[in-house]
């Protein structure tokens, strides 16, 4: 018989194992899954005196093998290179670095004893590392848990499991981005929270304020966040009253607090003018309708409007202006700063809350849709065990704006009115109790300060990657509710997990759509959805459901010539009647051009930017490189995202900017995504008819 003791200690363990098999599981079950590069990894290459071993479409396919450079002659010699940095002062300094040389380490030690080439780099010794940061967070959070009764423990368990476990996040571990390092850190922070909580000694203090130092060192955006959270973690010495203890907490919050503010005056310049350029031109002033008025506030001068709705990592050939001249450096950098923009948008609240708005509607996904997951299929969307990322863009709970607004607005004044009522009852006040409002405070200011930061930090560019920190937050507060809720009296439950079937029901209501037949294919008659009338009674039509599945084309991603549109105009329509076919009336479409096609261009100045959300996808497409070809069957245009019924996955009318092979296409869960021109994917005919 196992005591009780005893099955306090093996279940935490358990757990644990179960969360490293599953995550190894979800990356190497199988074909390896991982991300691939969105422009990210080269400086953490370069920083670490690493290459690929293969770099032809390693923006598009997940790589597996680097290279690693060894100086040295002994292998003590070798070991010592592999943990030095590169030093080129340009390159930036991160905590993420000892893990990535901790895995450099374990892949050279590995190949001495197997007899490898030394300098082979598998990135599996790197997710080896994180899984087991994350398995030792696991454990800690069940070992907090273990005491408590058994439907906690269970409502824990399953959460970890089924939301902290899920590909949205394990897939990071098989990359070189900041986000994996950043993900554990934090689990680790919530999980050495609990136990100092549960016993707190100086050691496990210790622990936390480390983990927060690899937290703010993984992406050097969480600065400002880690400061704060070092700071409420003053609340530490409540759980203790003797003096060494306390001694103990007020260095470690001190050692942080320096050590944390190194990290951010570590940041080089060239990556503060990057973001610093991206959250003015991209983002306060992008697609603004006062342009002259919004340049003389935030002290640029006019001549730089030209600059506007441009990022920092276009081609130099697209920039209007010459932005590497010293003149610009001293015009625009030395005299504009994130704090300038901050204030800008004090002034312009409407602004900033619909920025703030678009930016909680792009922390739907858990993983970023420009990367692909696959080691052989060019930008391939693995859904392995990605229960819980499909079911919270499903119920669009966590990433509608009002309802997150709703959310984060009353959960702020609950902690606040009972940090109140605290201190207005001192003489009952409960040590432990101010301690859980701390930290409740630490997750609050997790929730405004990465709803809002990105924005004013880095624009609206690579905004969906950027906000991968509040979809975290948004799930640790989610999870923090569900075990509230499991703790409730009977009725209280059954009310809130109604009105949270209720708020998620009424999400997905959406107006009726008309539906007409016209035509036939394969011998049935084709149900259309009424997509817009004309004033002059004609009618644009899309098909219901998919008609076929098809590749787009066989070489590039030319509408005009494409097999895709041969077909539709050819083949699809055979078995329409003359009648049919007459009511057809030739449709002029806008097609977006690629960068190297821009020569072919009839209007536009800029390619296409990419943008993945229904209600963004067309942005700034009329002054993106297009040209006009006149249609009779086409697939569904950009125009049509907004309203269109989703309705499985499909080619739209929109190839991907920066790459002539690339289709963007609608993904099954409502979002716009980019491929191969001869993947397969779902066909749904588009027309204009009498």
């Amino acid at each position: 018989m196992i005591s009780l003791r005893e099955n306090k200690k093996i279940f935490p363990l358990i757990g644990a194992i179960i969360v490293f098999v599953l995550s190894f599981s979800v990356l190497y079950l199988g074909d390896n899954t991982g991300l691939s590069d969105n422009g990210d990894f080269r400086r953490v290459l370069l920083a670490n005196n690493m290459e690929y071993e293969d770099d032809t479409d390693h923006y598009y396919l997940f790589k597996q093998d680097y290279k690693m450079k060894i100086e040295g002659d002994t292998f003590f010699e070798k070991i010592a290179f592999l943990c030095k940095s590169n030093e080129n002062q340009e390159i930036y300094s991160s905590p993420q670095f000892i893990i990535i040389k901790a895995s450099k380490v374990m892949n050279f030690i590995a190949n001495t004893i197997t007899v490898r080439e030394e300098s082979n780099y598998n990135i599996a010794y790197l997710a080896f590392i994180y899984t087991l940061m994350l398995s030792l967070a696991a454990w800690c959070i069940f070992s907090f848990f273990s005491d408590k009764p058994l439907k906690l423990r269970i409502t824990v368990f399953v959460l970890f499991i089924f939301m902290f476990c899920d590909a949205g996040y394990i897939l990071y571990f098989n990359s070189l981005y900041g986000e994996p390092l950043q993900y554990v850190s934090l689990m680790l922070l919530i999980a050495i929270g609990l136990m100092i909580y549960k016993k707190p000694t100086i050691p496990r203090v210790a622990c936390f304020f480390v983990a927060l130092y690899f937290f703010a060192g993984s992406k050097l955006a969480n600065v400002p966040y880690s400061i704060i959270v070092s700071l409420l973690a003053m609340s530490f010495v409540f759980l203790r009253r003797d003096k060494k203890y306390r001694i103990g907490v007020g260095i470690s919050v001190l050692m942080a607090a320096v050590c944390i503010a190194n990290l951010y005056m570590s940041i080089p310049d060239w990556m503060h003018d990057d973001t610093t350029y991206q959250s003015v031109f991209f983002g306060a002033l992008k697609e603004t309708k006062t342009p002259e008025k919004d340049l003389k506030q935030l002290g640029i001068d006019e001549k730089y409007l030209p600059l506007i709705n441009t990022h920092a990592y276009m081609d130099e050939g697209e920039y209007p202006i010459d932005i590497t001249t010293p003149e610009f450096q001293h015009d625009f950098y030395d005299k504009i700063g994130k704090w300038d923009v901050a204030v800008f948008y004090m002034r312009h609240p409407v602004r900033f809350a619909q920025k703030v708005a678009f930016s909680i509607e792009n922390a739907s996904c858990l993983r970023p849709l420009n990367s692909g997951t696959s080691k052989t299929v060019p930008m391939k969307y693995s859904n392995r065990y990605s229960l819980w990322s499909d079911l919270r863009i499903a119920t669009k709970f966590l990433y509608n704006p009002i309802i997150v607004f709703i959310m984060a607005i009353i959960i702020t004044a609950y902690v606040v009115f009972a940090n109140v009522y605290m201190v207005k009852n001192r003489k009952g006040r409960d040590d432990r109790l101010l301690y859980t409002i701390m930290a409740m405070y630490v997750l609050i200011a997790g929730l405004w300060i990465n709803m809002c930061l990105p924005i004013i930090g880095n624009g609206e560019a690579d905004i969906m990657k950027h906000m991968f920190l509040f979809a975290n937050c948004m799930d640790v507060l989610f999870a923090v509710i569900i075990i509230g809720i499991v703790n409730m009296q009977k009725r209280n439950k059954v009310i809130s997990i109604a009105a949270i079937v209720a708020v998620a029901a009424f999400l997905q209501i959406e107006p009726p759509k008309e539906i007409i037949e016209f035509g036939q294919y394969n011998g049935k008659p084709i149900k259309w959805e009424v997509v817009k009338k004309y004033d002059d009674g004609t009618r644009e039509i899309v098909t219901k459901q998919c008609v076929a599945s098809r590749i787009f084309d066989d070489e590039n991603n030319m509408w005009e010539t494409s097999d895709l549109r041969e077909w539709l105009n050819s083949e699809f329509i055979r078995e329409f009647s003359m009648e049919d076919l007459a009511r057809i009336t030739t449709q002029q479409n806008e097609v977006m051009l690629t960068y190297n096609d821009r020569e072919l261009a009839a209007s536009g100045n800029h390619t296409h930017f990419w943008s993945a959300t229904r209600n963004e996808v067309s942005d700034m497409s009329d002054s993106a490189y297009k040209y006009y070809v006149d249609d009779m069957v086409y697939i569904p245009t950009l125009d049509m995202m907004e309203t269109i019924d989703v309705h499985g996955s499909y080619w739209i009318l929109c190839p991907y900017g920066y790459n002539e092979k690339m289709q963007r296409y609608m993904k099954n869960d409502g979002f716009i995504l980019h491929t191969n021109v001869d993947n397969v994917y779902g066909v749904r005919a588009a027309m204009r008819i009498n």
